[in-house]
């Protein structure tokens, strides 16, 4: 008796024929792996760009030009080919380890200007929800060549792929006997790097058993997991200097700098003069120079010496001042200095990675992107302690919260919101509820509003851009809701 199936090789794997529906459906990728079976062949066709057959909806192997069944050219389905988006904030993956590129600042390289008429408030598009928790979304190609969205539950490290053609979240499977160690306690000091190297990208970031290095198979839904460095992590890593380089907790409360280089099995550890932070590092900020990993009782710093090695060393704030790590990410200055905002007896901005650091007092809180600050609901492009040239609206109680900067044209996405209490009193409100209407704005522009929620901490939303649209995730909001953006 014929066997219903047929097998065929080709330079795209290998695939399998219905003899009697003449349907073609990948079984194996040319590197061996086998294709989950709770995936659908639409979705296996979308992920390694099948060509498809638009008069019959039919899929086939990409290396047919023409199908089979009637002689139609074939219709390519690779979809938007967006730059990969990798949290926080939207930088590029690093292609050399060595140049980074990210530093650690609410910024991605990607232009945020919103399609169609101005003033958008509904949403065009909408993702399904997830289950409760707190996510950091990912898009890369994996091992596949359509750009996937995936969802990170943080605090457990699930991991969820978005099915692009049946629009639903699928987890991916747990390596055996792996259990995913947890990550870390405070969320502002979450972010993790993306590193491709050797035709392969392997994903990091922090976790209770240290840095994990994450390598995917998108077909099989699944992962490898390898942990590096003995200890808890206390921030998140940084991809500097030839390697990754993460703050973990050593014995005895030592803090221990270890950085992990592509291709080198055992990592490089360095203990520090550091002391184990209360409540752990937040957010690193660097550039090829140094690192700077803050806290509230210090800084914890990476440089490089003359010869080229990694040195580390520990600065306290000044005296009767303390980080206000709500107000946003550090400020970058175009000279190159980055600067916190801290508090005591008045409001100052303080010179990061300086023992005698340069210090400017300010009158009111400024909220910072990196390079972009607000005081109140007023941008300022420049050094934030300097005065804006034409101060408005100062009875108003309206204040911008902004989350994240375009480097490639200035534009800020934020979020209005009524603070009659004042901007520092509203980041500290834990359960009130707060209704913040979206917007958007270019330099030297007004601002557009394109969208609002009443959800409690409205700032802790996660943005991030995947197929040609601006999308919003909040764990109380019931959908991902999107806005288009312009090509």
């Amino acid at each position: 008796m014929e066997e219903q199936t047929e097998s065929w090789q080709l330079a795209s794997g290998t695939w399998c024929r219905d003899r009697k529906s003449e349907r073609w459906r990948l079984a194996i990728t040319p590197n061996g792996t086998v294709a989950n079976a709770k995936l659908s062949t639409q979705d296996v066709g979308r992920m390694i760009g099948a060509k498809r057959d638009t008069s019959s909806g039919q899929w086939f192997p990409s290396d047919f030009n023409y199908s089979p069944q009637t002689g139609t050219r074939l219709h390519v389905t690779i979809s938007s080919l967006d730059s990969p988006w990798v949290p926080p904030y939207g930088a590029s993956p690093l292609s050399d380890i060595a140049r980074p590129l990210a530093r650690g600042l609410r910024q991605t390289p990607a232009p945020l200007t919103l399609a169609g008429s101005s003033g958008r408030f509904d949403p065009v598009k909408t993702l399904p929800a997830l289950a409760p928790g707190q996510y950091q979304f990912l898009v890369h190609k994996f091992d596949v060549v359509s750009p996937t969205l995936m969802a990170i539950e943080v605090e457990h490290g699930n991991f969820f792929v978005l099915l692009p053609e049946s629009m639903t979240w699928i987890p991916l499977e747990r390596p055996s006997g792996e259990i995913m160690a947890e990550g870390l306690k405070t969320s502002r000091g979450w972010r993790m790097e993306v590193v491709e190297a050797g035709g392969a990208a392997t994903f990091y970031f922090p976790t209770a058993s240290g840095l994990a290095a994450i390598t995917l198979t998108l077909i099989g839904l699944s992962y490898a997991i390898k942990y590096f460095g003995e200890g808890p992590a206390l921030a998140g890593p940084v991809a500097w200097a030839g390697q990754v380089w993460l703050p973990v907790l050593g014995v005895k409360g030592v803090v221990n700098l270890v950085g992990k280089a592509w291709g080198v099995a055992e990592p490089v550890v360095l203990p520090t003069s550091a002391p184990a932070p209360k409540n752990g590092f937040e957010a690193p900020v660097f550039d090829p120079l140094h690192v700077i990993w803050p806290c509230e009782e210090g800084q914890l710093v990476a440089r490089l010496d003359p010869d080229g090695k990694v040195e580390t060393d520990w600065i306290a704030w000044p005296e009767g001042l303390s980080p206000n790590f709500s107000s946003g990410c550090p400020y970058l200055s175009r000279s190159g200095f980055f600067s916190q905002l801290c508090r005591g007896g008045s409001l100052e901005y303080v010179q990061m990675g300086k023992a005698d650091p340069e210090r400017a007092a300010i009158d009111a809180p400024r909220l910072s992107t990196g390079h972009v600050s607000y005081r109140k609901a007023q941008r300022i492009d420049g050094d934030p302690w300097m005065q804006p040239e034409h101060v408005v609206d100062e009875a108003s109680s309206e204040v911008v919260v902004p989350l994240i900067e375009s480097e490639f044209d200035g534009a800020v996405i934020g979020l209005r919101i009524d603070a009659p209490q004042g901007v520092l009193a509203l980041l500290e409100s834990e359960d009130e509820s707060h209704r913040a209407a979206l917007q958007l704005q270019a330099e030297n522009h007004p601002a557009v509003l394109f969208g609002a929620l009443n959800v409690t901490r409205p700032w802790l939303i996660s943005l991030f851009i995947y197929d040609a649209h601006l999308w919003v995730y909040h764990p109380e909001l019931d959908h991902l809701f999107g806005w288009k953006l312009e090509s």
